[in-house]
């Protein structure tokens, strides 16, 4: 005897689950992982097509080869999100979408208008500045703090000059600055 009536259904007892009886949040989640592998697949096979299209495939190796990730990793993504396999929470909502979309937005004028016009080493300075000072929750007003976000963005350009430039002989786009 525990004191408990007999009849009474325990408040924890979990429903049963399965694709008929998942709660709405869940799939939502699942929505929400499928789309973002579509995405991300499409893109994906956006660089397989045009890296692997060209006369030359010498300077296409890097794209290619992570294309060929990108495409192999989002179709198990896809997969697993449509089979119901992943362990998907509720989703985000509005404000952690607007807070992504911005830096989405940032990284789509680097990738379309900046890059070609400034130069690849130019624009990224700028956008990674841009996307540093975006979600850096440090105050704005403060010197400091922007010497850091310079000293930070200086650095990560260098990295990816010695990277791109002088280890894997890159062509970047070259624009006004260079």
């Amino acid at each position: 005897m525990t004191g408990k009536p007999e009849d009474a259904t325990p408040a924890e007892a979990a429903p049963e689950s399965g694709p008929e009886t998942a709660p709405a949040s869940a799939v939502a989640g699942r929505v929400q992982q499928s789309v973002a592998a579509l995405i991300i697949l499409a893109v994906a096979c956006w660089v397989a097509i045009v890296s692997f299209d060209v006369e030359d495939p010498q300077p296409y190796l890097f794209p290619q080869l992570l294309s060929g990730f990108m495409v192999a990793l989002s179709l198990m993504a896809l997969l697993r999100a449509l089979r119901g396999k992943n362990r998907t929470g509720v989703g985000i909502g509005g404000r952690q979408f607007l807070n992504i979309a911005a830096g989405l937005a940032v990284m789509l004028v680097y990738v379309f208008a900046l890059a070609e016009w400034l130069g690849f080493y130019g624009a990224a300075f700028l956008a990674m500045l841009t996307l540093y000072s975006l979600y850096d929750p440090q105050p704005h007003d403060s010197v400091r703090t922007w010497a850091v976000r310079l000293a930070v963005t200086v650095g990560f350009v260098a990295v990816i000059y010695v990277v791109f430039a002088l280890g894997l002989k890159v062509q970047t786009p070259q624009g006004i600055l260079f």
